[in-house]
């Protein structure tokens, strides 16, 4: 009697340590299947919605800001001379920070608005299998603006007829976003380039501003 009650105990502790080995694997595996299939997946839909959120909390931010006003001839002033002749262009450098800075601080709260709303990723987008993409109940993850949005101005001359110049103005602007996964999270930095303004410009441009950076210089005089 004794003996076939050791080897019950034995039995059921056999049993025991491989019920917790099967599921110790398989904890393992369902850990490795995540960090391997689902995770990128994870990422790759994530960046293209942060992506997407970026750019409407940019381009929100800056028709909220501008609000329709004429903004070349508010920052650029054109010098010529008695022939009309274009000597020089002048940046208001003070205003054309101003706007960088506005423009950065309404982004940011509207990238705070959106990223509340988290990114929704399907079940079956998650397993990596194409036939399920889409399919499932939905996985929200958080979004979370880290630090501020930064802005850089940049410029452009291009032809637009005889004696006659487009020249746009552009607003690169940087946000970071933290993602906050199940098992990680991941910071995400995104580039927006936004055309600001653009103006017609009669009459020859001098090559120092065709063929240079000096007006892109002076509109980011003062950093944001």
């Amino acid at each position: 009697m004794q003996k076939n009650k050791i080897r019950k105990k034995l039995r059921a502790k056999t049993k025991l340590m491989i019920t917790l080995g099967v599921l110790l694997v398989l904890i393992v595996s369902i850990l490795l299947f995540f960090n391997l299939h689902v995770n990128p997946v994870i990422i790759e839909f994530s960046e293209a919605t942060v992506k997407s959120i970026t750019n409407r909390s940019v381009n929100s931010a800056v028709s909220s800001v501008l609000n329709n006003t004429n903004v070349y001839d508010d920052i650029i002033q054109i010098s010529t001379d008695a022939e009309g002749n274009i000597t020089a262009f002048s940046v208001k450098s003070i205003l054309v920070n101003k706007l960088g800075k506005d423009i950065g601080k309404t982004a940011l709260q509207n990238l705070e608005l959106l990223g509340s709303e988290g990114v929704e990723i399907p079940l079956g987008t998650l397993t990596g299998i194409p036939l399920l993409t889409g399919i499932g109940p939905d996985f929200s993850f958080k979004v979370h603006p880290i630090g501020s949005v930064s802005s850089v101005f940049s410029s452009e001359f291009v032809s637009a007829g005889i004696n006659q110049t487009n020249h746009r103005i552009y607003m690169n602007v940087k946000a970071t976003v933290n993602l906050i996964m199940p098992t990680a999270s991941r910071t995400i930095t995104t580039d927006t380039q936004i055309l600001l303004c653009e103006s017609i410009i009669v009459g020859k441009i001098p090559d120092t501003y065709l063929n240079s950076t000096s007006l892109d210089d002076m509109m980011n005089l003062i950093p944001n």
